[in-house]
């Protein structure tokens, strides 16, 4: 099949920027060409296709509907192809590896074991970039990411690392100093720390036989790691999961309380396009992520 002849690359790398700018100054600066050149490719572009693309707005210009429509699969494709050309720089050599995770799991799970993951593979130079937004693989420098949630990303392989049961943690001097907390009823004497809403405390207090506690008080906080630091600084009881507090509870600075739990529909998985397994280095930080979290499961089971 005969291929469709499309415009001047140039011309579409101005059109695209002087439409996301605004400006043909700003797209000339982006460009490092002239206000001229940016103006001359964009008439010869509008010439070719036989539209127009902008309508001036006072000092500047604004992409008119067919100029809008162009402008948004022109950034997905420029995009794209920015991707595939780094990848294609880095190839499958060991180099860098970047893993986009979220910041309470990076902080008390991952970064506390990465010395055996330097040690085993110390070809790959690891980078963390600690977000709660999800990675876009496609537009950003991310080889996988560590998500908290049900595992439902269209399009990519997404591979169950660990659940999440919740439950009541606080540091060792509150129960020091009181009130007692020998009963989850006695929560009702303490403040409680959300991460987030209050649907898991309620629903914790519910199974815990303490359902007269009252939720709607108390600090809340958009990232679990800081409702543990919280509890650990003594302001009060989080609910929280292994995978975050594990650590904390093994060097005595969290302690858990009572031993109800609750089941989420969440859990924490390694998730990657699925195009990219085979590459060595994520299969290496796919091998010992995996053999990190069974290790975890296995002493669990050895101290429970």
């Amino acid at each position: 099949m005969q291929s469709m002849r499309l415009p001047s690359l140039n011309a579409l790398r101005a059109f695209e920027a002087a439409a996301r700018f605004g400006s043909l100054s700003q797209a000339a600066a982006e460009l490092h060409v002239t206000h001229s050149a940016v103006s001359h490719q964009i008439k010869a572009l509008e010439a070719e296709l036989g539209v127009a693309l902008f309508r001036r707005v006072g000092r500047g210009v604004e992409a008119n509907a067919v100029g809008q429509q162009l402008e948004a699969a022109l950034g997905d494709a420029f995009a794209r192809i920015g991707r595939a050309v780094l990848q294609a720089r880095r190839g499958d050599r060991a180099g860098i590896l970047t893993v986009s995770v979220e910041p309470s799991f990076a902080v008390r799970w991952l970064v506390l074991r990465l010395g055996r993951f330097r040690a085993a593979n110390p070809d790959i130079d690891l980078r963390l970039s600690a977000t709660g937004d999800l990675a876009d693989f496609v537009r950003e420098d991310v080889d996988v990411a560590i998500r908290h949630g049900r595992g439902d990303w269209p399009g990519l392989a997404a591979e169950r690392l660990m659940g999440a049961p919740m439950f009541p943690v606080c540091s060792p001097g509150l129960l020091a100093n009181g009130p007692a907390l020998r009963l989850p009823a006695d929560l009702r004497h303490h403040t409680l720390l959300h991460e987030d809403g209050e649907d898991y405390w309620r629903e914790w207090l519910a199974a815990a036989g303490a359902g007269e506690v009252e939720v709607g008080r108390g600090p809340r906080f958009d990232d679990g790691h800081l409702a543990l630091a919280a509890a650990g600084a003594g302001q009060g009881v989080a609910l929280s999961d292994d995978a975050l507090a594990a650590a904390e509870i093994a060097a005595g600075r969290l302690m858990r309380l009572f031993a109800t739990e609750i089941g989420t529909d969440k859990a924490y998985w390694l998730v990657y396009p699925p195009a990219t397994a085979s590459r060595p280095k994520v299969a290496a930080f796919r091998t010992w992520l995996l053999a990190e979290v069974a290790h975890d499961r296995a002493q669990r089971h050895l101290t429970g």
